[in-house]
């Protein structure tokens, strides 16, 4: 009796002992957060670092009343976006916008297009134009698309020509207007930059050309 009696009061202690485990209880949440992001777009414009020289232009062949076209220049361009295809978007802003000349690209060419080649006191120096040419991904002709802004609609751009922002820049696999989804792109920047009218410059000091664009790539 004295065991069984005993027993039954060890079971009364060990159940009034979890009781007040229980009531002493606490608890908390455990999060595991993160983010996985896609690798960021590089854009390279060749050896020269996107730098485009016309050396040195003599003032003499400045005509005083017209604009002077200089010569098409290239430079080679690469986008690289990880190894996950994706479409992209390229937009281009202009660092001297401020320094353009009306008119300076001629016919057909829009104030878009139309990116300045900086000022040297209150003179506008010129303005330069910017194509697209020989777009490929892995061998692959691409071709160039465009649009007005980040919200508007796709169309085939024939010419490649490069507006500034807020138009974004494509590239499809045909003629139809959808963005093709690669990693990589190879291609190639045609410039073309135009002198100010001679009686618009002060050719008696050396007059820099000091066009500056940013070229950004994104994910779309």
């Amino acid at each position: 009796m004295k065991k069984q009696f005993g027993l039954a009061i060890g079971i009364v202690c060990l159940a009034a002992s979890m009781g007040a485990q229980a009531d002493t209880s606490g608890s908390g949440n455990l999060r595991v957060i993160g983010t996985i992001k896609p690798a960021a777009c590089t854009v390279g414009l060749g050896a020269s670092g996107g730098t485009v020289d016309y050396g040195t232009i003599n003032a003499s062949s400045i005509p005083p009343s017209s604009f002077l076209p200089l010569q098409e220049k290239t430079l080679p361009l690469t986008v690289n976006c990880g190894t996950a295809a994706a479409q992209m978007a390229l937009s281009v802003t202009d660092s001297q916008a401020t320094s353009t000349v009306a008119g300076i690209l001629g016919t057909g060419f829009p104030e878009s297009q139309n990116f300045g080649l900086g000022m040297v006191g209150t003179n506008r120096t010129g303005g330069y134009s910017v194509r697209l040419s020989n777009l490929t991904s892995a061998g692959t002709a691409l071709y160039p698309l465009k649009r007005a802004s980040s919200s508007g609609a796709w169309v085939y751009s024939s010419d490649g020509r490069v507006d500034k922002q807020p138009y974004q820049h494509s590239w499809s696999r045909n003629t139809s207007p959808t963005p093709a989804s690669v990693t990589s792109v190879t291609g190639t920047l045609v410039v073309r930059a135009v002198i100010n009218r001679g009686s618009a410059l002060d050719l008696s000091r050396d007059i820099p050309l000091n066009g500056l664009a940013t070229l950004v790539v994104t994910r779309i």
